[in-house]
């Protein structure tokens, strides 16, 4: 079996479900023959870019499918389409330029006929992380998420689960991973600068999470934050690393699918996904409580969840096998990544608290019900898969698949084992469950006596909750505690928490937006130029491209003289 087989095979299960669940999500919606048609040929055209051995080839289908994202988009948004051409069109002429040198030294456009190219030669490095940008751009890296964060309220769940939380995921790390295996030799320095791009993906981005309050939104600022892992695993540079950022991607693309899917059902039976308008739906929506709970415990790394094991893999390639400045910022980034899976786990508390386990608000007035039978489905297999490929993920994944795709004698030092593990868990879970039925038995119940008064319903809203968390305050805490002569470590550390997030959110976050608005203002303002320049005149367009062609000429000429 090889890398192609194994990317082709989970595209589209993955996207056959999403399709799936669309019959019945864009039943009443308009244009969704269109949706079905761009989503099916979307499916073919990355199973091409998966499958081609010819470079030329990956380009045009690459390409191609920056098209169809914008075309999936602008049906329901324009603004975020073309927010979503001009950032990943970035990454797009990245690669571009990187596979010109690429084919320039090798001499050659076939995949399977590449001999590593070492980047220690400026040019070799150059091509390198021309390719490796635009891969992570594609795969939504930090710093080019905006318009994953603006379709999250621009699109249907459907939508989000299907381009940037599952295909765009696997197009970017399909390409980045050949990049480290096929096409280059990888020097300590550069993977360094790749790791780091990777690790501060994690933490600035569910810092950002953290905040949010509507649920769709935060999705997509975890499904940005994911991509840092599988870019920490590949950029370790060792096999059970590599192995790990590799069935990271395949496990995000299912829990991350999961995720936006159960959103779509929230936002089908109460009409939003705002979590202060939401509460006790784990009555009411008992399949997509469960499903969403799964997965909530499977992005944060929980065992026996999928998550968990993928991330030990990236955990275990992050350990240093000998001293230097390459292992201390292995361990650097070691830790950033293991505190973001705990910054991800109190995110997510949050959601199932607000939408399933608070008092229902006074905005959700309508009785709710459970998604229909379509929406269901998709989410039990996604959910299932998630525990399946927890506990048996050895069986099912690492031996059929990474076995055969790096070596035939593949062994993966500190490979974890789950079967120990989740035994002890059920364990666990059933000796709990015998001492709750036991005191239930051996007790009784009565009402609760406070003075003669009614005993009220007091729980709140999830989002009320999570506020008086909010409301600590860094500065006025600090300066109280400073008063008393003490300084409360835990509370002190989620009041910094809280400061960053908004730091991160209202500063870099809203920075990085500007930015890309303005980019993309200033292509409008070109466009228009040299749309002004057509004038018609023959002769004016002979010499428009002979200058070009000059220019071209000469950049060649400098480019190998360099080399």
């Amino acid at each position: 079996m090889n890398i192609a087989l194994f990317f082709t095979i989970f595209t589209w299960a993955i996207g056959g479900l999403v399709i799936l669940y669309s019959f019945s999500f864009l039943k009443n919606k308009r244009n969704k023959l269109l949706y079905f048609a761009l989503y099916t040929l979307t499916l073919i055209l990355a199973t091409a870019a998966f499958n081609t051995n010819d470079l030329v080839q990956f380009l045009v289908y690459w390409g191609s499918l920056l098209i169809l994202l914008y075309a999936v988009l602008a049906l329901d948004s324009f603004k975020t389409a073309s927010k979503a051409l001009i950032i990943v069109g970035i990454g797009d002429f990245c690669l571009l330029l990187g596979v010109a040198f690429l084919i320039v030294k090798a001499k050659t456009t076939s995949m399977a006929d590449f001999i590593p190219l070492d980047t220690g030669n400026f040019i070799n490095a150059a091509a390198f992380m021309l390719i490796a940008l635009g891969a992570m751009i594609k795969a939504g890296i930090f710093g080019f998420h905006e318009w994953i964060t603006d379709a999250s309220q621009a699109t249907p769940a459907t939508t989000m689960a299907f381009l940037p939380g599952s295909l765009d995921k696997l197009l970017g790390i399909y390409l980045l991973l050949r990049a480290y295996l096929n096409f280059f030799t990888v020097r300590e320095s550069l993977s360094v600068i790749i790791m780091a791009i990777g690790a501060f993906t994690i933490i600035l981005t569910v810092f950002m999470a953290l905040i949010q309050h509507d649920l769709k939104k935060l999705l997509a600022f975890h499904a940005v934050s994911q991509v840092g892992y599988m870019v920490l695993g590949i950029a370790s540079g060792t096999l059970i690393g590599i192995a790990g950022g590799l069935f990271h991607m395949l496990n995000n693309a299912i829990y991350k699918t999961a995720l936006f899917l159960n959103a779509g059902n929230i936002e089908h039976g109460t009409g939003t996904t705002e979590l202060s308008k939401i509460g006790n739906l784990g009555k009411s929506m008992p399949v997509t409580f469960v499903c969403t709970l799964i997965s909530a415990l499977a992005i944060s790394g929980i065992p026996p969840f999928n998550g968990f094991f993928s991330k030990w893999m990236i955990y275990q390639g992050l350990i240093p096998d000998k001293a230097g400045a390459f292992g201390t910022f292995k361990i650097i980034f070691l830790i950033m990544a293991m505190f973001g899976s705990a910054l991800t786990l109190a995110s997510f508390i949050k959601v199932i608290y607000s939408a399933f386990l608070s008092s229902k608000p006074a905005e959700q007035a309508q009785d709710v019900q459970e998604a229909p039978y379509l929406m269901r489905f998709a989410v039990i297999i996604l959910s299932g898969l998630c525990i399946l490929f927890g506990v048996f993920a050895y069986p099912m994944i690492i031996k059929p698949f990474f076995v055969n795709i790096f070596s035939s004698e593949m062994t993966l030092t500190g490979l974890w084992k789950p079967d120990i593990a989740t035994g002890l868990i059920l364990l666990a879970l059933a000796i709990g469950c015998l001492i709750y039925a036991l005191s239930r038995a051996a007790s009784r119940s009565s009402e609760v006596f406070i003075g003669g008064e009614t005993l009220k319903d007091n729980r709140v809203s999830g989002t009320d909750f999570y506020l008086t968390v909010q409301d600590i305050g860094f500065l006025k805490f600090l300066y109280k505690k400073a008063d008393a002569g003490k300084l409360d470590f835990y509370k002190t550390l989620i009041s910094f928490i809280n400061a960053a997030s908004y730091v991160f959110y209202y500063g870099i976050d809203r920075l990085m937006n500007f930015i890309t608005n303005a980019a993309g203002k200033s292509v409008f303002v070109i466009s228009a130029f040299l749309k002004s320049l057509h004038t018609g005149l023959l002769d004016r367009y002979v010499a428009w491209l002979l200058l070009g062609f000059i220019v071209i000429i000469g950049v060649l000429f400098k480019c190998l003289n360099c080399m």
